[in-house]
């Protein structure tokens, strides 16, 4: 028996219900569309595009007993029943991808059980089935060549895109150095981001990191709150249960009593700002970036987390938290809490407390507080106050706060006394935080720290700043950029007086014609 020729359609191969497939045509390329103005001779081009591509083959359904053939047949029709694009991979080409839908009828004759499939692939191209990637360690090979500078921190790299289109670039940059500006150049565009004059050390207001978990990964300088210390949001929730560094952060150890007017057991530890350069203890503007974890293993498992700030005098100014009291299903809600003179939940966003695994959550699907992600963040400027969520930032303006200062950091993790399912996942995996606008002299706090992650994705026009979507860090009048076939120079700049090289890793999927 002859080989048949290996067709997957998504995560289906079509090929296993065929005795034969022949007659494949994917024609040299698509269809050219021209507009065009006529003129005393011949005419002009107004427009010129490519069309869609249209890919068919012809294939014998397999099967002896007319039982087989129907079965296959059934199999067949779910297999290429799709609204959205999948990959579409023949096995002479297996390094392209075809992202198609099924076209048009598709014929089968039963006298001969034989047929033909017909795709559409709205692109007009394919896109390689593997990743190209660039960085130092395979500098100089078939992706190109990467050349740091040590004189201006700057990174030249050839890029050498084997396929027969433009492809889009995806840029991992790691700041080996405190830094405020990159800049992308290219033949085919440029892109910027932060602040080109940002100043190594000037005499103005700026920032000062205070803490950072990650220097500190027992979380030894949290406190254990002194016996009767009052939850700053709410009394209902009893503090005191002991808190410990486990595994990956801070999770409840051991979740303590109740009183007779409260509804949730467990511990807090809480730590006063480090002084500022100036000595000062507390911050009118103040940013903290906090990674949480939370997933129920199981369905009706509880448990609430916060990361409180309050004043000097336990006050609360602001607060981020997860609660789930759901006791029979998964649902669980992100909460915001303001203070001033009505302090109260500001904002409250539901999600299911799953691993981010989809299973038909949809747009409640937990991809915030998963094992893989976490990333939040809070923010006080005067009276504004802005709480991180999915990929934007919920804002609050309370006037009273305009010049309080919050001077203290709260982490309460507990569970509803009502429920015996603690949550599986519920931690604070690390949390640092800074004061903004300090008047003294000092090197600058850059707007890119030390070791800070940056992911330009040209494609998506995406940008990730420690995992945190940045988009406004974008200059006006940048672009996202694509680089031709063949080879393209790209030079990437930090700010002028950086003399550590950026680490940076190209990748890329290359498209087809």
């Amino acid at each position: 028996m002859s080989k048949v020729i290996k067709v997957t359609y998504g995560d289906n191969i079509l090929s296993d219900l065929f005795e034969s497939v022949t007659n494949i045509k994917r024609d040299i390329v698509s269809g050219w569309t021209n507009n065009t103005q006529a003129k005393k001779e011949g005419v002009d081009v107004i427009t010129s595009s490519r069309g869609p591509r249209n890919i068919s083959f012809d294939y014998l359904i397999k099967g002896t007993f007319f039982s087989e053939i129907n079965a296959n047949k059934q199999k067949l029709a779910s297999y290429i029943n799709s609204e959205d694009t999948l990959g579409l991979v023949f096995e002479d080409e297996p390094n392209k991808v075809w992202y198609a839908l099924p076209d048009g009828e598709q014929s089968y004759e039963p006298e001969s059980n034989k047929g033909t499939l017909t795709f559409l692939v709205p692109s007009g191209h394919a896109v390689s089935s593997f990743t190209n990637i660039l960085n130092l360690s395979n500098s100089g090979g078939a992706n190109g060549t990467i050349t740091p500078s040590t004189v201006d921190g700057s990174v030249t790299a050839v890029i050498k895109n084997k396929g027969t289109l433009p492809a889009w670039l995806r840029f991992k940059i790691k700041c080996s150095q405190e830094n405020g500006y990159i800049g992308i150049a290219s033949p085919t565009g440029a892109f910027e981001m932060g602040n080109i004059q940002e100043a190594d050390g000037v005499v103005k207001p700026e920032s000062e990191y205070l803490y950072d978990s990650k220097d500190d990964t027992s979380f030894s300088k949290f406190k254990d709150v002194a016996a009767g210390t009052v939850n700053p949001q709410n009394n209902w929730l009893a503090t005191n249960g002991k808190l410990e560094f486990q595994t990956d952060g801070l999770r409840l150890k051991d979740k303590g009593t109740v009183g007779s007017n409260q509804g949730v057991a467990g511990g807090m530890k809480v730590m006063t700002l480090p002084a500022d350069s100036n000595g000062h203890v507390g911050a009118v503007n103040f940013y903290s970036y906090f990674n949480i974890f939370a997933w129920a293993g199981a369905f009706g498992q509880t448990g609430v987390l916060q990361v409180l700030f309050t004043d000097i005098n336990d006050k609360l100014v602001a607060g981020y938290g997860i609660t789930k009291g759901d006791m029979s299903g998964n649902n669980a809600s992100m909460k915001c809490w303001v203070g001033g003179n009505k302090p109260r939940e500001y904002a409250s966003n539901n999600f299911i407390s799953n691993n981010g695994e989809g299973n038909g959550a949809g747009n409640m699907n937990n991809t915030s507080f998963n094992e893989r992600t976490g990333h939040s963040d809070f923010v006080k400027t005067g009276s504004q106050l802005e709480f991180y969520w999915k990929g934007s930032r919920i804002k609050a303006i309370i006037p009273e706060l305009e010049t309080v200062e919050i001077a203290k950091v709260y982490i309460y993790i507990g569970q509803y006394v009502q429920s015996n399912k603690f949550m599986t996942n519920l931690s604070l995996r690390n949390i640092w935080f800074r004061k903004d606008q300090v008047s003294v002299w000092r090197d600058v706090p850059n707007r890119y720290a030390v070791n800070s992650d940056i992911d330009v994705d040209m494609g998506k026009g995406q940008i990730l700043l420690n995992g945190i979507s940045s988009l406004t860090e974008m200059i006006n009048g940048s672009n996202f950029f694509m680089i031709p076939p063949g080879e393209t120079t790209i030079v990437t700049n930090p700010s002028n007086w950086v003399n550590h090289p950026l680490e940076i890793e190209y990748s890329w999927e290359e498209n087809y014609l």
